[in-house]
């Protein structure tokens, strides 16, 4: 965003909904990883990484295990485990496990490892990932550890035949193919991130279920530079300005303005990242009447300065 006198409203993506604004904030695109072909009784443990991942069960059964947590999947059904949190996938979970480094060594992405453990069930699992730029903590911090969506949920049927369409690219050899599979793979990371159960707290994408405290963060996202007053936003969910506060923070994880401040720095580091834009406009658009303190105030929630957002931006463009 080049510096001008409007705001952060001539950015299209700030016209949008909650997700489809912060994902074009944040730039995250979603790849095709090696897949999984087993047979037998057998065990796999992926290492924490820096990204979504997700796996599609294709065929046969499997168990995950993440943390203290364990599920249950069925042919058909997915799921989705947050950045940074090791899990285990396999058939038999009270074996040792294989390390996901040693059974996918040398294989391609968009190939399948093969697990032969002996006599048993076969299973096929196709696996993907959404790599999160240092931008993406808005969005991190709004979705659960493990999202799980089962064969017989109505996501499922939509993301079955997303993945039929990503296994005909893949296997088509047609010219675009690869750019095709990379789409379907962001287009499955959406719908699953977009699937998030309604009942989590401390989530403003949860929360954007609920029809008053949604209506006040559309709102928020919206026209997020406005002078915004608890007493407005209130009366958006048609609600008493003490009863939405407390649902608000209840739903949400954040008190309303808290809230607006965080949008209001994620939408700063999208800014700063432009070319010709003044610290001191983002500031401006930011609410803040100083550079310092909205400096202070970006580096509480960012853990970095403006102007050091300024300069990577800037070597990522001379590479």
């Amino acid at each position: 965003m080049a510096e001008n006198p409007d705001s952060y409203r001539d950015n299209p993506a700030s016209l949008e909904d909650p997700l489809s604004q912060i994902l074009s904030l944040i730039d995250a695109r979603a790849v095709m990883s090696s897949g999984l072909r087993a047979r037998g009784l057998w065990a796999v443990r992926v290492a924490p990484v820096g990204a979504l991942k997700c796996n599609i069960i294709k065929g046969g059964q499997c168990q995950l295990d993440v943390g203290a947590a364990r599920w249950a999947l069925e042919e058909g059904s997915c799921f989705l485990v947050g950045a940074n949190l090791p899990f285990i996938i396999g058939t038999d979970l009270d074996r040792i496990p294989k390390a996901a480094e040693d059974v996918f060594a040398g294989v391609k992405a968009n190939d399948c490892a093969w697990l032969d453990t002996g006599p048993g069930p076969d299973f096929h699992c196709l696996g993907g990932r959404m790599d999160l730029p240092a931008t993406a903590g808005f969005l991190a911090d709004a979705l659960p550890p493990v999202i799980v969506i089962h064969a017989d949920e109505p996501a499922a049927v939509r993301l079955r035949w997303l993945v039929d369409r990503l296994e005909e690219e893949l296997s088509s050899g047609s010219i675009g193919a690869s750019v095709m599979a990379a789409t379907i793979m962001q287009m499955i990371f959406i719908e699953m991130i977009r699937n998030i159960p309604s009942g989590q707290v401390g989530s403003w994408l949860a929360a954007l279920a609920d029809p008053r405290i949604g209506a006040s963060l559309r709102a928020l996202h919206q026209d997020p530079e406005r002078n915004w007053r608890i007493e407005d936003l209130a009366s958006v969910a048609c609600l008493s300005r003490s009863r939405f506060s407390a649902r608000f923070r209840s739903a949400v994880g954040l008190p309303p303005m808290g809230y607006l401040t965080r949008l209001r720095i994620a939408l700063a580091q999208k800014a700063l990242a432009q070319p010709g834009t003044t610290i001191t406009a983002v500031a401006a658009r930011a609410g803040y009447g100083s550079e310092s303190a909205f400096g202070f105030a970006f580096r509480r929630i960012t853990g970095v300065t403006p102007r050091q957002v300024q300069k990577q931006a800037s070597r990522e463009k001379e590479v």
